[in-house]
């Protein structure tokens, strides 16, 4: 069995490193007759307190108060959201796309939506505050769709002040919370964005568990600055990922420290941009909300010859327009399943020329279409399969 000292010996060097000793209290514990282990391991009750040994180490044990379920249930704090149903405050979200789906695109205008309180930016209904927007990535690029979305939108920035502000730098999350938290005694934020999680990561390899997980617990403290912001990461998926693979690239820990993926899926047929969530999501669950690119420039946006730049700006897209989309992709499917029945010999652009559309939309709609084996191609010639035969006649 071991002495008694080895325990008076783990609590008096407990007592010397926190130089914590409570009025009255002994630095003798007090023990029953039971024998010690070998490694002296318990819970110790010297007067006026308790303290855990554990293998010769000592630390306080910290009384745990339980609540009852009417006290529980009485702490609930309704539901508040900074775009509603997608966002809530003092939450931390990715936003998780491939490379052209929209994720800086629709920052942009979340950004834009919540500085003004405009609903019509995103077809629904938004918080107004400040917002803070870390451009790690890509400044330039930022700055372009920032200003050819807002001359789009009739906003005059120079009108906010700041109720935008941007760093267009890699800085330590710790840095941004310290000065953001400071700006927000001033006035509180309601939205924090980072583009991207792949720009501001500072580890060294973000496919570790302990990094990756680390790294977004030091985002969390972002989410309770002055107006328990919503904050967003803007964040890759696997490379070539598939619709039902949207969620953010590297260590799975990533995904448990977060509130919510969301998602954003572009549609090849119709170009429809559909905002959902996939993988995990704390809070009420939505319907995917359908945006569209509406490609446009402003007259500040100029290149080195004075031509000016145009860059896709999303908008929101109503279900009926989405559906109408749909339905004209369908049309033109059907359309040239008939023309090349009509004339098997002829080429693309012929086919073009006979649905009224581009070679370049043929072309595409061609490679769709084999993906569901309804045409194929052999020997570089274009035919339609039985299979599309009959889907042909069955559409009819």
């Amino acid at each position: 069995m071991s002495d008694r000292s080895d325990v008076d010996e783990a609590i008096g060097e407990w007592r010397r490193e926190t130089r914590q000793r409570p009025p009255g209290a002994s630095y003798e514990p007090i023990y029953d007759d039971a024998p010690l282990p070998v490694e002296p391991t318990g819970i110790y009750e010297p007067p006026g307190e308790l303290i855990h040994v554990v293998n010769g180490h000592a630390a306080p044990v910290v009384p745990l108060t339980f609540k009852t379920a009417a006290t529980f249930a009485g702490e609930y704090v309704p539901l508040a959201y900074t775009i509603e149903p997608l966002m809530r405050s003092a939450s931390i979200y990715a936003l998780t796309a491939r490379t052209g789906a929209g994720k800086t695109g629709f920052l942009v205008i979340a950004m834009l939506a919540v500085a003004t309180g405009r609903a019509d930016i995103l077809g629904r209904e938004v918080h107004r505050g400040r917002v803070a927007y870390l451009a790690c990535e890509n400044p330039d690029d930022i700055r372009m769709r920032l200003m050819i979305a807002a001359y789009l939108l009739n906003i005059d920035l120079s009108t906010l002040g700041d109720a935008i502000i941007i760093l267009d730098r890699r800085e330590k999350p710790e840095a941004v919370h310290a000065a953001l938290a400071k700006l927000a005694e001033q006035e509180p934020f309601a939205l924090v964005i980072v583009d991207t999680l792949a720009a501001f990561f500072d580890g060294d390899n973000i496919n570790d568990a302990v990094q990756g997980g680390q790294f977004m617990r030091r985002l969390r403290p972002l989410t309770q600055i002055a107006g328990q912001p919503s904050v967003v990461v803007a964040a890759h998926p696997v490379k070539n990922a598939s619709e039902d693979n949207l969620v953010p690239y590297g260590s799975g820990a990533i995904l448990n420290e977060i509130d919510g993926n969301l998602t954003l899926w572009k549609k090849p047929d119709t170009g429809i941009v559909l905002l959902h969530w996939q993988g995990k999501l704390r809070g009420l669950e939505f319907e995917p909300a359908p945006f569209r690119f509406e490609v446009t420039g402003c007259p500040e946006i100029l290149d080195a010859k004075g031509r000016e730049v145009h860059l896709p700006t999303m908008r929101p897209a109503s279900e009926q327009s989405a559906d109408d989309r749909e339905r004209q992709e369908m049309d033109t499917d059907k359309a040239l399943l008939q023309a090349m029945l009509a004339e098997p010999n002829a080429t693309q652009q012929q086919w073009a020329d006979a649905i009224g559309r581009a070679k370049s939309i043929v072309n595409r709609r061609l490679q769709r279409l084999s993906r569901d084996k309804l045409v194929e191609s052999t020997l570089g010639k274009w035919s339609v399969t039985p299979r599309g035969q009959k889907a042909l006649e069955k559409a009819a």
